[in-house]
């Protein structure tokens, strides 16, 4: 029986071995990741149509009790830029209101027993009643077993899903709910909030 109790303690000895081999994998896998990245995001910034911009971001894990960051849990996030909305209020000082919709983010977040999560922040703008929740993409055991080509099919499924979150596909998720797994909550806000009364006549 001791012997039984033993093995179960020397389970933490050998978990703790592969959380640390997880994290290794991790950074030197977010380096190769982190250029493949750039190299897609550079991709679409000369050759898609619309001009959002597409961005990395390199971030850390804080403890706001010290302000310190632990660098060995660096995070990446694949994000495109605003877009506006295209209407725009009036009023009779001249003043001007514009919607801007925020983009979409991947992030491959390590967490604290090694595996990385693929999370996925949809667009959202100030129409949005609540901020939509964020959903995970996927989650990776190893991080060294992370390829490129997954990283491709990775950042498409997101990409997807985050055009039928955005004002521009969002009449096109009901068609396409059977192909894409993620599906933020269509949320169709009324524009204006209150009707206007004209004094103009409709000839």
């Amino acid at each position: 029986m001791l012997n039984d109790i033993l093995n179960i303690a020397n389970k933490y000895a050998e978990g703790a071995k592969q959380v640390q081999e997880r994290r290794a994998q991790w950074l030197k896998k977010h380096v190769e990741l982190k250029e493949h990245l750039k190299e897609i995001a550079g991709y679409l910034n000369s050759n898609s149509t619309y001009k959002q911009g597409f961005f990395i971001d390199t971030l850390h894990a804080y403890n706001e009790d010290m302000n310190g960051t632990c660098a060995e849990m660096p995070s990446l996030t694949f994000r495109s830029g605003e877009m506006p909305m295209l209407i725009t209020f009036h009023n009779s000082i001249g003043e001007r209101k514009e919607y801007i919709e925020e983009g979409f983010s991947i992030t491959f977040n390590p967490t604290i027993t090694g595996q990385v999560i693929v999370l996925f922040f949809p667009h959202h703008s100030e129409l949005n009643i609540t901020p939509p929740p964020y959903s995970t993409l996927v989650v990776i055991d190893q991080p060294g077993q992370l390829t490129m080509e997954i990283a491709d099919e990775i950042i498409t499924k997101g990409m997807e899903a985050a055009y039928f979150s955005s004002f521009t596909g969002m009449s096109e998720q009901q068609e396409n709910n059977e192909k894409s797994e993620i599906h933020p909550p269509v949320q169709h806000n009324p524009i204006g909030f209150k009707r206007y009364e004209t004094t103009q006549k409709v000839h």
